[in-house]
């Protein structure tokens, strides 16, 4: 039984990636524009942080350290932008046009509805750049990462991703108790700026604030730390546990607010 859940729920969501292939490439003028426009953004937040280095480091991070952690920004930032903000955007809109009912009487999860309904394809050149970026650093600072350091760096990603999903998710959710809140979608990526310098760069307060409280000041921090054989277990873990505590609560309050939808009538 689970193995037949898996394989359909595997092949929608290749079918919705399929769907959406083929909008884009109805219109590819708007996808070649966009690319060109997020390959320039990335580039240009490259070549800014490449000044920034030349005269020292930051937070104790030299040059080609920060430079990784920015390739591993733009993978993340890229994928944030391709997946989350398109689905988000479509989750906070049927909830206030009330079309939300669609989602629950569908015979899947309805988080993995909200998920993977929805995507752009404008931000793939940012995966390649963020990848070359990586490969350069490390070249850069002679070092090649061990298997077990790229596994771990990858679970770390994927982690860094679900946790600013769960985030998202649960500020999206607030969209059930309060009406036209419309920019509500505006507020994770307006923040985005924290995880894109090393997590040493905050310090008292709002290092408490921002790597304990809200840590999204670690989300590339902690897999470029472990890329380089520089991260510590403490703060990995602490990474694990916080993201599950994350996810628990996303899903108690997910709950809540469909019955407080559900109540208004919508």
């Amino acid at each position: 039984m689970l193995n037949f859940r898996f394989k359909t729920y595997w092949k929608l969501f290749w079918k919705f990636r399929k769907i959406h292939l083929m909008r884009t490439l109805e219109y590819r003028g708007d996808l070649y524009f966009w690319s060109l426009i997020s390959t320039i953004w990335t580039l240009f937040s490259l070549l800014f942080f490449d000044l920034l280095t030349q005269t020292g480091s930051i937070g104790g991070w030299e040059r080609h350290e920060v430079l990784l952690l920015i390739g591993v920004f733009s993978i993340l930032d890229a994928f944030t932008w391709s997946v989350f903000y398109h689905n988000m955007r479509e989750y906070t809109r049927a909830v206030f046009s009330g079309e939300f009912n669609q989602y629950l009487t569908k015979p899947i999860n309805t988080q993995f509805l909200i998920m993977t309904q929805s995507n752009s394809f404008n931000n793939f050149p940012r995966l390649i750049i963020g990848g070359v970026i990586m490969h350069r650093s490390l070249v850069a600072l002679n070092y090649q990462p061990s298997f077990w350091q790229v596994i771990s760096f990858l679970g770390l990603l994927s982690l860094a991703g679900l946790f600013i999903y769960l985030v998202w998710f649960i500020f999206a959710t607030l969209a059930f108790w309060f009406e036209k809140l419309d920019n509500i979608n505006d507020i994770i990526p307006s923040l985005r700026q924290i995880w894109q310098v090393p997590r040493s760069v905050y310090t008292g307060v709002t290092s408490l604030i921002l790597t304990i409280i809200l840590p999204l000041g670690l989300m590339t921090s902690i897999p470029t730390e472990v890329l380089l054989g520089k991260a510590s277990v403490n703060w990995i873990i602490y990474f694990v546990v916080i993201t599950f505590i994350c996810f628990i609560f996303s899903q108690i309050f997910f709950k809540i607010s469909i019955k407080k939808y559900s109540g208004a009538g919508n």
